[in-house]
């Protein structure tokens, strides 16, 4: 059903969108397009790799151009992206990245070509997030409580689904990041008696399955993902590991050949990013004291923040203000009751999480800003700060009685489901009228593909799937679930 549910709501974003309506899509599909085609060491001078591909993408930087970065101007703009004879060289950004994610969604270049082969990459994004996705709420069904469910459906920002139904590895490296963050929080948990991975015994299969599955597609799948695998686990053992739980993974074979096989894949892609100089930004120098840099960087964390929950397009279609007060509440209120009834050892994990989400961005954007400006965006750490969500559901599991639980878990599913359906048709309306267009009064200025009342319609029915199924199956769950004492 999580996995159904996923990539129905993965594939409406991938229709809602135009063609390279997502940001450095163009650059994404170009270097996937040349990757399955073996380009993978193209010459490279600063960010810039120059790649031969199908002649059709050689005007994949250009055909969007009248309209990205305008909210107010609709897609029907757009040059049509269609088939084109011959090969030509093109120049991508993302030619240095790790190859793995490009040899996969490439692949649909090789069936269709134009516009419907980048759809087609949407969709192999799609299923890959989705059953990431899936995977992370069916370990936080292993607390059998409703809490650590809930803390994965609030990490799911609109952002996230956005970004899973693009070409980008953005999407799955989110996807992965929650689906570690849950799988790895439910398998180095403390278990009672009674319990078959108690006392130091081998843990679940299903649960190293899932957390090798999510490490593995962050050991490849950008260059800064090996660093938020690092972190997740580290945060993870710092939050619930004990001795015992610890004992039990490294005593199963198959989960100490997983981590060994994911430690080798981390170094290898490790080697690649330092040999392509994959860490390199964009090139746009300012010269500014360190102080006032500082201050700047410091200043841009707010917009960052709101960039987790949904700032759409290439920065250019904010979510209605709603949606930030519902996501900005919603997971407020789940920190709260989590610092409120978590152990000192869970309160210094939640702490570890924000402070990184805040000192890192700043750190990075000051280590090279004389060279690349202020290039951070939100999005970058949302593989990592999601986790504050899905650490606070965690920590309720078991702490809450069912007179207060039933419906604090019914109101946040239900508003976390109102707030991805605004945030949807805001996104959907930009396109198709501009931001300043009103809903079925303006002419269209844009068609995506399916009409866009059918797109909407399907929208909310699946959200609504969605919330009825998690709420029934939460409420049919027991509302105690084995939990460490606060204050262990």
């Amino acid at each position: 059903m999580a996995f159904a549910v996923f990539s129905a709501l993965g594939g409406l974003w991938a229709l809602a969108g135009p063609v390279f309506s997502v940001p450095d899509e163009p650059a994404h599909v170009v270097y996937a397009a040349a990757a399955v085609r073996g380009d993978l060491f193209a010459p490279t001078e600063g960010i810039d790799t120059t790649v031969t591909v199908p002649a059709t993408y050689a005007t994949a930087h250009t055909a969007g151009r009248c309209f990205i970065y305008d909210g107010t101007v609709p897609a029907g703009c757009a040059e049509l992206f269609v088939p084109r004879e011959g090969s030509a060289e093109v120049v991508t950004t993302a030619g240095r990245y790790p190859p793995a994610y490009y040899l996969y969604a490439g692949s649909a270049t090789l069936i269709l070509d134009g516009a419907p082969a980048i759809y087609l990459m949407r969709l192999l994004t799609v299923l890959l997030c989705a059953a990431l996705l899936a995977s992370a709420l069916a370990s936080a069904w292993e607390r059998s409580s409703a809490w650590p469910v809930v803390g994965v459906v609030l990490a799911c920002t609109p952002m996230v689904l956005f970004f899973t139904g693009a070409v980008n590895p953005q999407g799955p490296e989110l996807a992965a990041g929650i689906a570690l963050w849950s799988g790895a929080l439910a398998l180095f948990r403390p278990r009672g008696d009674g319990d078959p991975s108690a006392a130091g015994s081998r843990p679940p299969g299903r649960l190293v399955a899932r957390c090798l599955a999510a490490a593995a597609v962050l050991a490849v799948i950008r260059p800064l993902s090996v660093l938020w695998l690092l972190l997740i686990v580290a945060v993870t053992l710092l939050a619930v590991a004990t001795s015992r739980s610890v004992t039990g993974v490294l005593r199963s074979r198959s989960a100490l050949a997983g981590i060994l096989a994911v430690g080798a894949v981390v170094v290898t892609t490790g080697l690649w990013v330092l040999a392509r100089d994959a860490l390199r930004q964009w090139e746009r120098p300012t010269d500014l004291e360190t102080s006032r840099a500082a201050l700047f960087s410091i200043s841009k964390l707010d917009m960052e923040l709101y960039e987790m929950v949904g700032v759409f397009g290439w920065l250019d279609t904010w979510s209605p203000g709603v949606v930030y007060v519902i996501w900005f509440g919603a997971v407020g209120a789940l920190v709260a009751l989590a610092l409120a009834l978590g152990s000192r050892r869970e309160r210094l994990a939640i702490a570890a999480v924000v402070l990184v989400s805040v000192v890192m961005p700043v750190a990075s954007e000051l280590s090279s800003y004389r060279e690349s400006a202020f290039a951070w965006q939100g999005r970058y750490i949302l593989a990592f700060s999601a986790g504050l969500a899905v650490l606070s559901g965690s920590v309720l599991a078991g702490r809450l009685g069912p007179a207060v639980t039933r419906p604090l878990v019914r109101g946040l599913l239900v508003a976390a489901g109102i707030a991805q359906v605004v945030a949807f048709v805001a996104n959907l309306n930009r396109y198709v009228h501009g931001v300043h267009g009103f809903w079925w009064i303006d002419e269209p200025g844009w068609a995506p593909p399916l009409p866009a009342g059918l797109l909407v319609a399907a929208f909310v029915a699946t959200v609504a799937v969605g919330v009825v199924a998690l709420d029934r199956a939460t409420r049919r769950q027991p509302t105690t679930g084995e939990v460490t004492p606060a204050a262990c």
